[in-house]
């Protein structure tokens, strides 16, 4: 790293140590606490800190969710990454897949009542406020772990190991911070090691030629992920959803499925299939809902009705609707019922 005064000259800093400079392993926490996309190379939502695991000795040093869902464990280390890190952090992923909702809704919970969780979330965020802020449209809850190690260098041994469960499909990161001084200033550098980025600058363009629903949603829930009469049903239903004045949308950028949104958040899906679709109503209290009623004003079997308490998308309470393509289910009175259980819920 260099400095470059104000008359053009060029002077190399030094290079020194977390150690060096009287700073701890909690520093690097705190710091990455505080700035996790410049360290990290991308934004996280961390969900906790030093978390115990039980009958596994030590803690995750960080507890974290990424974009789509996945868990991310993060591992720091003052100085080289050595030992048995690697390992380590292999259990803690391991442990940590069979967490369901609630697990990590009460470890969120613990951490936000903690005076670090306190400086990144208000006391009202709830767990599934924070998942819908912050991860994309379709993420799925903990359907992936991941293992991010930080140190300030990494050990061959574990260089070599962390290579080869990156090349096959294991989700490692390692990044290598290195802390400068310019005459009592200090930088700190962060580099992605592993795996190695490789893409240039046309790799990473916005070609969306791999993820076809987000450049044109609408054929590709139509024509692609439907048959042609789920296709037909489909358009109908969202078009008659589109007339609800309460509702955003449609929006068809997703792989998953087509939204509808109320103040920014997902309140009505249409999770497609290929000769079915299931419409999902957020935040509608199970307790509220008549499936018997409900089925018989749409024409529907019983079986097609489910009021869920916290088994929808993020844990929310609601309603999921099977509409088939050859069972006559009354679109009209989808609508008309989709919108009083909106109203329900408010």
């Amino acid at each position: 790293m260099m400095r470059i005064d104000s008359e053009d000259e060029t002077t190399s800093l030094v290079r020194t140590s977390i150690a060096e400079q009287d700073y701890l392993e909690d520093d690097l926490r705190e710091w990455i606490l505080d700035a996790s996309q410049q360290i990290l190379g991308e934004n996280v939502l961390i969900i906790g800190r030093e978390v115990t695991v039980k009958d596994i000795r030590d803690a995750i040093d960080l507890l974290a969710i990424d974009r789509d869902g996945n868990v991310v464990i993060i591992e720091l280390k003052q100085g080289r990454i050595t030992g048995n890190v690697d390992f380590q952090a292999l259990k803690y992923a391991a442990y940590t897949s069979h967490w369901n909702y609630e697990q990590l809704r009460s470890q969120f919970e613990s951490f936000k009542s903690t005076s670090w969780g306190q400086s990144i979330y208000n006391e009202e965020t709830t767990f599934a406020e924070a998942l819908d802020e912050f991860c994309n449209d379709d993420y799925e809850l903990n359907q992936d772990q991941r293992i991010l190690l930080v140190g300030e260098s990494l050990a061959e041994r574990l260089d070599l190991v962390a290579r080869w469960l990156s090349d096959r499909n294991i989700d490692i990161t390692v990044v290598e911070v290195q802390l400068f001084d310019d005459e009592g200033q200090l930088y700190l550098d962060a580099e992605q090691t592993v795996p190695i980025p490789n893409q240039t600058v046309s790799e990473v363009s916005p070609d969306t030629s791999e993820e076809p629903w987000k450049s044109d949603g609408r054929t590709w829930h139509l024509n692609e992920v439907s048959s042609e009469a789920a296709a037909e049903l489909l358009e109908e239903v969202v078009a008659a959803f589109a007339e609800i004045e309460i509702l955003n949308g449609p929006h068809w950028g997703q792989k998953q499925y087509v939204s509808f949104k109320q103040d920014r958040k997902n309140r009505v899906i249409a999770r497609t299939q290929k000769t079915l679709f299931n419409v999902e109503i957020y935040d509608v209290p199970a307790g509220k809902v008549d499936t018997e009623e409900l089925a018989n004003s749409l024409n529907v079997s019983t079986e097609d009705i489910r009021a869920e308490e916290d088994e929808l998308r993020g844990g929310r309470p609601g309603v999921r609707i099977t509409c088939h393509s050859n069972r006559g289910i009354d679109v009209t009175a989808l609508a008309a019922e989709t919108q009083k259980l909106l109203t329900v819920s408010q």
